[in-house]
């Protein structure tokens, strides 16, 4: 499965159109601040993410550097008011970030990031193999950026979660708020991590070897507003 993102609002409010074979939601992740609730929602469903402050140690830089797990950024889920799992991003020592998706189903996902050129990548590992990837096209217009969600097909039934995800991962490195800046901005940056083995730039290729970021990077203003 193949879900394309378009930002369709930026400054004062994070605004998303979410767009697959499966389904089309819209999204928000708040307006002024990052711990505000994330909505994707269409007319059948509505996923929310509300933050959790964490316990007052996992704030302590220094724990992760002597063996310690910080967990912090919990963002407890729900759909149709329902709970069913968290977002928490992990700090598991000294360059040693990741994000993990836990569900009430008892699935487990871990997901690390790295930026290469004009592009941001995460990847989303079940079990120690990787079974997605995000991409984010750092190049923008007026701060609205564009995403693909890359889902192997026996994960599909995950795909609105990963969706709600990567509304979440945005939230806190993408998506730039309050500002009055108009025109196009180009990036160009990589980042540092003793994660930074989990990507493989051959996954998209081998496992949709048809597809391209840019390929169909039109259809992201043709869905715009449609639900």
């Amino acid at each position: 499965m193949i879900i394309k993102i378009a930002q369709t609002q930026s400054d004062i409010k994070q605004s998303f159109y979410v767009d697959s074979d499966g389904f089309c939601f819209n999204g928000t992740a708040g307006s002024f601040s990052r711990l505000e609730p994330i909505v994707l929602s269409n007319k059948q469903t509505e996923l929310k993410g509300i933050h959790s402050f964490s316990k007052w140690y996992n704030y302590i830089p220094v724990r992760c550097l002597f063996g310690m797990t910080n967990r912090k950024r919990i963002f407890h889920l729900y759909k149709d008011g329902e709970t069913y799992g968290k977002f928490t991003f992990v700090q598991d020592g000294f360059l040693k970030c990741a994000y993990e998706i836990e569900l009430n189903s008892g699935d487990v996902f871990r997901c690390y990031y790295r930026n290469v050129g004009s592009f941001n990548y995460v990847m989303i590992y079940r079990n120690n193999t990787q079974i997605a990837l995000i991409e984010t096209y750092l190049n923008v217009e007026n701060f609205k950026h564009n995403q693909k969600i890359y889902i192997l097909d026996e994960c599909n039934r995950f795909a609105d979660t990963f969706s709600l995800f990567s509304l979440y991962y945005a939230n806190y490195h993408i998506v730039k708020r309050i500002h009055l800046s108009k025109g196009f901005y180009t990036v160009k940056t990589y980042s540092f991590s003793k994660y930074n083995n989990m990507y493989d730039n051959k996954w998209r290729e081998e496992h949709f070897p048809n597809e391209n970021f840019f390929g169909k990077i039109h259809l992201f203003e043709e869905s715009n507003g449609q639900n």
